[in-house]
């Protein structure tokens, strides 16, 4: 796959985490017990990764991995998109714009080592 199809998926995938997890806090959603903020968690990761591939596949746009958008998913979630999600004293349109604008960015930043990779193993 080329590098900036897979930089663009990994983006996309990276916004659509931020997005969900944006949707928690936007409609104020709680969780009553550690296991349904671990499975919420979870789904969301799952759901993105699953998203991204399927909408990329029936545009014809590329066939990614799911393995990496998985990975990709999970580690935006854990870098830059929990601590603001955790910290944010809003809970308005701009937040879930920031934790949409932070997804994708942590999207490109962990999709970089599989571009790195992919351009190794070509040559």
């Amino acid at each position: 796959m080329e590098w900036k199809k897979t930089l663009s998926t990994g983006a996309a995938a990276g916004a659509s985490v931020g997005f969900l997890v944006s949707l928690n806090g936007f409609f104020g959603i709680g969780y009553s017990s550690f296991g349904g903020f671990l499975a919420s968690i979870i789904a969301f990761i799952l759901l993105s990764a699953f998203g991204v591939k399927t909408i990329s596949e029936k545009i014809g746009f590329c066939e990614p991995s799911l393995k990496q958008l998985i990975l990709v998913s999970f580690l935006t979630f854990v870098i830059p998109v929990f601590g603001p999600a955790l910290g944010a004293g809003s809970t308005g349109p701009e937040y879930v714009g920031a934790l949409i604008v932070f997804g994708a960015v942590g999207g490109l930043f962990w999709s970089t080592p599989f571009v790195g990779w992919s351009y190794y193993k070509s040559g």
